[in-house]
């Protein structure tokens, strides 16, 4: 501890370089609602595109699937449901499956039952990704005049590709209009002579589009360039242009080429007015808050543009602004922590110097947590934060220790530099006891049996551990040498000691009162105790445990849901009178 004392300026360039890199970390991580995990299970769904009885749709389809399901490795439990002319099943594994391999096998297998089952049966599966739930995070309302082909137009042609040039976006789906697209009528008299089927005019629009050819090189110095052409689609003549067969005979000398518009298959509206939506799904890898303000700076830039053609963007739900929201809440409750940690040290101190020592280890200890994080791979999430919003108050416990044998010591007339060395010594083997007692209770939460237990306790538990293990390095090695240098602003001749406080007096003096009745009777004191302990207990099992708590929303979604065969145009008039 002596060396250490006299590398002052070494000790608080390292833990500086921490914290910057911690810093660092802190903006590399992603940030996200809910920490990204696959949760061991899949999901196989058999349907019938006809009415089935719940005989036929075992017998016929779910008995085999659920065979294909049975020859693979770790399953760990087969649940069936059958619900009209549709059943589910969940595959449930064990823990140390690969899960990835086991879902390419399971579709394997599944696609080798599919030739098997009658042919009304389909089967799809599918897999529960947490991060799904927020990849789809912005929704978008497009208004103006014109109607809503207009709309869809100026949507794929303006709008779409704008958005597809961010960084992060996966992909955008647009709702709403009907998308225009080029419809080719085959002449049946025409093409017969020639033996020109659809499939013919199929294959031939398939060679022709998209094809790539090396057409040659070209040197320039030293250089060798590749020169290739591409055959693409730029207008309708081109198209028309086809050789379908020798003569020529052309595409356009066969059928019939024009533009005309897709069938409306949905619609969309707000506040009564017709509208179109599009919806924005980010990558796995994006920042969502990031991407999120590059959307809406977007938006503002092509509300300027779009101006002119009344055309507007309304964002109509950003996941990623709640999702802000809820993290910025749990710091400001992990920045109000510290902050009344600090203010019932005041309390107590009652030394401005010595509270700045302990409070400089609060931001130290969280942005150097932020490296274990980025080495373990873990994200910002609610999960995350909870946990360092509760190592706040912990981590304190270490550098008040210290310090408080540090400041004991040389209020007795020790020297500096020893009472920093002994203090430091007299408590290392408790606090190291105490940092380590806590950090094991959240062991078992990383190897627990269920997968959520297990993924809550490794992100909280990562969190706390992390912090209070880097709030022991800086009590051990920050808060000695900062201490030493505050004495060191002391005169010798001036006496160092803890600032009296009235609420401190009074505390000690009922905590003398409590310990000696205690000691005059023991027996009541240990019943008093089981007592409580029973009382607790009984308290806590009375307590009614709910997993799925009704959230707060200022929005109400209502699910319509119509007879089989319903067209588009009876399902808008029910809307709307739901609507009315």
């Amino acid at each position: 501890m002596t060396n250490l004392l006299h590398r002052k300026v070494t000790i608080c360039m390292i833990f500086i370089g921490l914290t910057l890199l911690g810093y660092i970390s802190y903006k590399q991580l992603p940030v996200e609602l809910l920490p990204n995990a696959e949760l061991p299970m899949l999901f196989v769904q058999v349907r019938a595109i006809t009415q089935v009885s719940p005989q036929y749709m075992e017998q016929q389809g779910v008995i085999p699937v659920e065979g294909a399901i049975g020859t693979l490795e770790g399953v760990e439990k087969i649940e069936t449901r059958i619900n009209g002319n549709q059943a589910f099943i969940q595959v449930s594994f064990e823990q140390d499956v690969r899960f990835k391999y086991v879902f390419l096998k399971l579709q394997q297998k599944i696609d080798a039952v599919k030739r098997q089952l009658p042919a009304d049966l389909f089967v799809n599966v599918a897999k529960i990704d947490l991060q799904q739930l927020t990849n789809q995070f912005l929704e978008l309302q497009i208004r103006g005049s014109g109607g809503t082909d207009r709309l869809r137009n100026v949507s794929e042609k303006e709008i779409r590709p704008a958005f597809e040039n961010l960084s992060g976006v996966a992909s955008i789906n647009v709702f709403g209009g009907r998308e225009k697209n080029l419809e080719i009528l085959l002449d049946k008299q025409a093409a017969e002579p020639h033996h020109i089927t659809p499939e013919t005019v199929r294959s031939r629009l398939t060679q022709n589009s998209g094809s790539r050819a090396l057409a040659g090189f070209v040197y320039e110095g030293d250089y060798r360039y590749f020169i290739r052409t591409a055959s693409e689609y730029t207008e309708v003549k081109d198209i028309e242009n086809i050789v379908m067969a020798p003569g020529p005979i052309l595409l356009k000398d066969v059928a019939q080429i024009s533009f005309g518009v897709d069938e409306e298959t949905s619609i969309s509206r707000v506040n009564g007015k017709d509208a179109i939506s599009m919806t924005i799904t980010k990558a796995s890898q994006a920042n969502i808050i990031d991407l999120s303000h590059q959307c809406q700076d977007l938006i503002d830039q092509l509300n300027e543009q779009l101006r002119a053609k009344d055309v507007e963007i309304v964002v109509q739900q950003n996941l990623a602004d709640r999702m802000e929201e809820n993290i910025q809440q749990i710091i400001n409750l992990g920045l109000i922590g510290g902050l009344l940690a600090i203010l019932v040290l005041w309390v107590f101190l009652k030394d401005l110097r010595l509270i700045s020592v302990i409070a400089v280890s609060i931001p130290i200890s969280v942005f150097a947590a932020f490296n274990l994080f980025y080495g373990a791979g873990i994200s910002i999430n609610s999960l995350t934060l909870v946990g360092m919003a509760l190592a706040v108050g912990m981590l304190l416990d270490n550098s008040i220790v210290v310090l408080e044998n540090i400041y004991r010591l040389v209020s007795g007339g020790m020297p500096n530099e020893k009472a920093v060395t002994r203090g430091v010594s007299g408590v290392v083997k408790a606090i190291l006891a105490a940092t380590l007692t806590t950090a094991t209770v959240f062991l078992p939460f990383l190897f627990f049996g269920n997968y959520l237990v297990a993924l809550i306790g490794k992100h909280i538990g990562v969190s706390i551990i992390s912090t209070l293990f880097v709030s022991l390095l800086v009590a051990l090695l920050l808060i000695p040498v900062l201490a030493y240098m505050v004495l060191s602003l002391y005169s010798e001749k001036k006496e160092v000691s803890f600032g009296q406080s009235k609420v401190k007096t009074r505390i000690e003096r009922l905590y003398l009162v409590l310990l000696k009745s205690s000691l005059r009777s023991p027996a009541r004191t240990i019943i008093g105790g089981l007592l409580l302990f029973f009382i607790t207990t009984f308290a806590v099992m009375a307590v009614s445990i709910n997993t799925s708590e009704e959230v707060a929303s200022d929005q109400i979604d209502v699910f319509v849901t119509m007879p089989k065969g319903s067209t588009i145009e009876n399902t808008d008039k029910i809307v709307r009178e739901i609507e009315a």
